[in-house]
């Protein structure tokens, strides 16, 4: 008759350490939340900035596609004011004409 006591009180033993182990667990997630939370924000905002970054670094390509351009539809003004003024111009038309037509060529 003292085996079932000791088998109750072994049962008892287990449940207690079962249901305390469950709280444990429950606690730790419970204080690990915030910081799974933060981590979680971190790694999106890791991933929206390199978005972002892709979009800056193909504005920097365009914008400076678009320098060039003006860059060689300035020269070309430039030539035809030089021309339209003096007349006599041609060298200086013909090199932008050339500028011009690369630029629209190869863009």
């Amino acid at each position: 008759m003292e085996l079932w006591p000791t088998i109750l009180a072994v049962a008892s033993a287990v449940v207690l350490l079962s249901n305390a182990a469950e709280k444990i667990i429950k606690a730790v997630k419970a204080a690990k939340a915030p910081e799974n939370a933060q981590n979680q924000k971190i790694a999106n905002l890791e991933e929206r900035l390199k978005k972002v970054e892709n979009k800056l670094e193909n504005d920097k390509k365009q914008i400076a596609d678009i320098r060039e351009g003006n860059h060689v539809l300035t020269k070309g003004m430039f030539a035809l004011l030089e021309h339209g003024i003096n007349g006599n111009n041609i060298a200086q038309m013909k090199a932008a004409k050339n500028d011009v037509e690369e630029y629209l060529i190869h863009h």
